[in-house]
């Protein structure tokens, strides 16, 4: 696998394999809010802590921060956080994740 394999794609599909652990379960895609998010970190109990992620490709090194805040925008303008929240998870957390080549920047949501 490379890189340049379909931008955001790699890195979605790359994160979605690292994340997974034991005691969590990776939900990709799905509906929350007003939209769908990219990733979800969701934990076996739902008072421990869950985790959405919003993958941006950059374009080029010098757009990495402005394309991660513009992730972490979407994960509070689509109401991600809230969609889990009303499904019971207590403690939700988002980050929004830029990807340039093998560079990433990521930035809290909120």
């Amino acid at each position: 696998i490379s890189y340049f394999d379909n931008y955001e794609n790699f890195y979605h599909g790359f994160l979605v394999g690292f994340l997974n652990a034991d005691g969590y379960t990776v939900k990709s895609n799905r509906e929350s809010g007003e939209g769908r998010f990219d990733i979800a970190v969701l934990p076996m109990y739902i008072d421990d802590q869950a985790i959405i992620i919003e993958c941006k490709h950059s374009k080029n090194i010098k757009e990495l921060r402005k394309d991660s805040d513009e992730a972490s925008k979407q994960i509070i303008d689509q109401k991600y956080i809230e969609g889990l929240q009303e499904e019971g998870y207590e403690n939700v957390i988002g980050y929004g994740i830029s990807f340039y080549k093998k560079q990433c920047i990521i930035t809290k949501a909120g």
